[in-house]
């Protein structure tokens, strides 16, 4: 059973515990994420795991996505932003960061 597979059924059949705890036992955590970036946008339960998920991983780049896509829910979004933030060392990229959105009007506030 695929990994994919194997979180499909823990979403029907587990708890969110059950889950994190499967994601947290991959090794190989590629298939999933890509399944849950691209049903990010159809289910509230994938856009929180994927958040958890790119967390975990230190991926900053997946979290910056959540943030930056305007479709998605504003708590998600200022949630994976935080975490964003949290992961970076580079004080300039930061500021820079900080900058941008004071000054984009299109950024739910």
């Amino acid at each position: 059973m695929s990994s994919v597979e194997t979180y499909q059924s823990l979403k029907l059949d587990g708890s969110w515990i059950d889950r994190v705890k499967y994601i947290i036992s991959l090794s190989n955590k590629t298939e999933l994420e890509n399944h849950l970036k691209q049903s990010l946008t159809t289910s509230y339960d994938d856009l929180q795991m994927f958040i958890f998920l790119s967390t975990s991983t230190k991926n900053a780049d997946n979290l910056l996505a959540v943030f930056q896509n305007g479709t998605l829910p504003v708590k998600q979004r200022s949630q994976a932003i935080k975490y964003w933030l949290q992961l970076q060392t580079n004080s300039e990229l930061v500021e820079k960061f900080v900058i941008e959105t004071i000054n984009d009007p299109n950024i739910a506030r």
